[in-house]
């Protein structure tokens, strides 16, 4: 194992630690997705009677992936908060006085995301068969949408982490996610896009969330759709590649001053 891994792996596993030891961290992520999942899916289970929703007659079944992927985007949201805690309690400078490779600190705040999406995205996917949808695709399919949700919310995590390296500030970090809070709602999570306005269908169709609930809708309610997978992972592959390189400038940045 290279210093680079073996460095990386043990930070990594104490920020699981901390993020795992405040219970508030993984129950804001799933309580609002759970509670749209419940709630909607009662409220609004007439919907596929309209004509122009298409052919699901079932709305849990149409609602479920979206709040999957809500899940993986809620799970990294704020996920440059813990560096601003290290930050300010002093932790951080500790860690860069030590005789270790500074990006291990990055990799080791950012690998564990990974597995808090896909595990967010996994409960709130087993609270969805429990309530009466199913997963056509069985375990493949299930474990295809968490390595899908994982990934995304690996992918995504710069969009927290840009502004927290950069600014050291809870407040400017959370604006930031609750701006795009709306671009969440802009997709197919809730409706079909035949149902939107013009203007959000211009929006969803370079909604990055758009490619993951379209390549995870397929495997719950019919099969492999790997075009949709396909698509889905360039997206992720793009956004990714944007938001990490302005993590890694940004990180660059902290760790030069």
């Amino acid at each position: 194992m290279t210093a680079l891994a073996y460095e990386s792996f043990h930070l990594g596993r104490r920020t699981m630690r901390r993020w795992l030891r405040v219970p508030a961290n993984w129950i804001s992520t799933i309580f609002f997705p759970l509670i749209q999942l419940v709630i909607f899916s009662q409220l609004y289970q007439q919907i596929t009677e309209l004509p122009a929703f298409g052919p699901e007659e079932n709305y849990l079944a149409y609602l479920a992936p979206g709040q999957v992927a809500f899940a993986a985007f809620f799970a990294v949201s704020w996920a440059g908060f813990g560096l601003i805690i290290e930050s300010r309690n002093g932790y951080l400078d500790k860690l860069r006085a030590l005789p270790i490779q500074r990006w291990s600190i990055l990799v080791g705040e950012m690998v564990p995301l990974f597995f808090q999406a896909a595990g967010m995205s996994g409960v709130v996917l087993i609270v969805s068969v429990l309530l009466g949808a199913r997963i056509e695709t069985g375990v493949p399919g299930f474990l295809m949408i968490l390595l899908l949700s994982g990934l995304f919310g690996l992918s995504f995590a710069g969009i927290s982490f840009i502004p927290a390296l950069l600014t050291r500030s809870e407040q400017a970090t959370s604006t930031l996610s609750l701006v795009l809070f709306p671009v969440v709602f802009m997709s197919t999570a809730f409706v079909p896009e035949a149902m939107m306005p013009g203007w959000m269908q211009v929006v969803n169709d370079w909604n990055p969330i758009t490619f993951l609930i379209e390549a995870i809708r397929p495997l719950m309610s019919s099969g492999f759709d790997w075009s949709a997978i396909g698509r889905a992972l360039v997206a992720i592959g793009i956004i990714g590649l944007v938001l990490q390189a302005g993590t890694i400038w940004a990180f660059r940045r902290l760790a030069n001053q």
